[in-house]
């Protein structure tokens, strides 16, 4: 019973980190109340229900039937399947929240082009809760600052999130993620049909799954 407590709890708090996403930093996350992005009608709690009210609604609004993206339904059943190997001690709680975060900064990477500071920050003050700072951290948060004022040709996001990864890893499993995401990244790049820039930050994401 307990293991079905922590899957609903996860997909709980996915249905909020959806609302911030789509919300946070341009308006409140607060106001107004949950409702269709389409039609502007308000949602009911049976309409806020994770995972259940998607499927019942056919993945559609109750009111002017325009269509849920199927990341929410997506990213519900990732979180809660996360929060459920916790339970079981399959993964630690630092695993945990840094999964959590590595695939929320991703997905704002992915659709916004942006790294929230905020979003970060919440994550890590409460990815310290459950390990102490270490010199590869520091270093890392070094360079983080510095890519805010100099061109390091890898974004302040990309150190930022290697920050947090080293209150987990040692140097030499940072080392093996730099070098497969960067290799997984170019071959990226190189298929891609329009050579513009890429990010390094999700696929970090990526190769840390």
């Amino acid at each position: 019973m307990i293991h079905l407590y922590f899957f609903l709890i996860g997909t709980v708090f996915a249905s909020f980190l959806g609302l911030v996403i789509d919300r946070f930093p341009e308006h409140s996350i607060i106001t107004p109340a949950s409702h269709c992005n389409a039609c502007g009608k308000r949602l009911a709690p049976r309409d806020l229900i994770p995972i259940f009210s998607q499927v019942m609604n056919r993945f559609r609004c109750r009111f002017c039937g325009d269509q849920i993206p199927l990341r929410y339904l997506l990213f519900e059943c990732i979180l809660g399947g996360l929060f459920l190997a916790t339970s079981l001690g399959t993964i630690s709680i630092g695993q945990l929240l840094l999964l959590t975060m590595g695939l929320t900064l991703a997905i704002y990477d992915q659709r916004e082009q942006q790294y929230p500071l905020m979003v970060w920050l919440f994550f890590q003050f409460s990815l310290m809760m459950t390990a102490s700072v270490n010199p590869l951290m520091l270093f890392f948060l070094a360079l983080g600052l510095l890519a805010f004022f100099y061109d390091l040709r890898i974004g302040a996001g990309d150190f930022l999130f290697l920050a947090s990864c080293s209150a987990i890893f040692s140097l030499t499993e940072i080392l093996i993620l730099i070098q497969i995401a960067s290799s997984s990244g170019l071959a990226c790049f190189c298929f891609k049909k329009k050579k513009t820039g890429w990010h390094l930050y999700p696929v970090f994401c990526l190769v840390l799954w």
